[in-house]
């Protein structure tokens, strides 16, 4: 089913440093611009850029520390540098020893008529996991959620989604004055994490092409050394 929804859903490794992303479904792919083999192993603040709203960023770090679910509306950005309008939805996953161990990412291109196409979304919110069962001994500390007064537990019916859904959009509740310095400072920051992942692709792409041409060159070497005397490059006899 995530494969083929038409929104990006990512799920990220919550037990490991940097929080990586350990899966990315096709329509992430299709939207962002970066394949799978790119992304994998990453966090997802790549996708961050110079318009980037801190605000959202902030309340997405604060909902993520204290394990419950977020929707907020993002500026993101593709590969090729093109900007979108994120309409986010994060739901943290705990296990049964109450290890914090994934965070499951449903990432809605909200660029152009957003209401109009949510309720596949509405219905999904609801139905994603907040608990998976183990049997075995614990893979890291213990981590308790930590809601705050009045924020609705994770789940929540069709109704109860949307609304947070609609509140994200028009950009409710998210908190915090942000003077100039801040903003110019959090902006910056925000386009270097786009324009890293992009020397990194630009380093990986040159590492194999590298790699490529050594390939290439110890191949011809092989060949050369198995080529029958008086023969040439094509296996015929040579010409006296």
């Amino acid at each position: 089913v995530a494969e083929y929804f038409p929104a990006c859903i990512v799920v990220s490794d919550m037990a490991m440093a940097g929080n990586p992303m350990v899966y990315v479904n096709r329509q992430f792919c299709k939207v962002t611009g970066y394949s799978r083999e790119e992304v994998a192993g990453l966090n997802c603040r790549f996708l961050q850029g110079p318009r980037t709203e801190p605000a959202a960023v902030a309340h997405i770090q604060d909902t993520l520390r204290r394990g419950v679910d977020c929707f907020v509306r993002i500026t993101n950005y593709r590969k090729d540098g093109s900007s979108f309008v994120n309409l986010l939805s994060l739901r943290p996953v705990h296990d049964s020893n109450g290890v914090y161990r994934f965070c499951i990412g449903v990432q809605f291109d909200a660029t152009v008529s957003p209401r109009n196409r949510m309720d596949r979304l509405t219905a999904l919110l609801p139905l994603l996991p907040n608990h998976l069962r183990v049997s075995g001994p614990p893979v890291g500390p213990s981590h308790a959620k930590q809601l705050k007064q009045g924020e609705p537990a994770s789940g929540g019916d069709v109704e109860s989604v949307k609304a947070q859904l609609e509140a994200a959009l028009d950009r409710r509740g998210l908190k915090g004055a942000w003077t100039q310095d801040q903003l110019t400072g959090a902006n910056a920051e925000f386009a270097d994490n786009h324009a890293e992942m992009r020397r990194m692709l630009a380093r990986q792409r040159a590492s194999y092409a590298e790699s490529a041409d050594e390939y290439e060159a110890e191949l011809r070497l092989s060949l050369a050394s198995r080529r029958p005397a008086g023969t040439s490059s094509i296996g015929s006899p040579r010409s006296p």
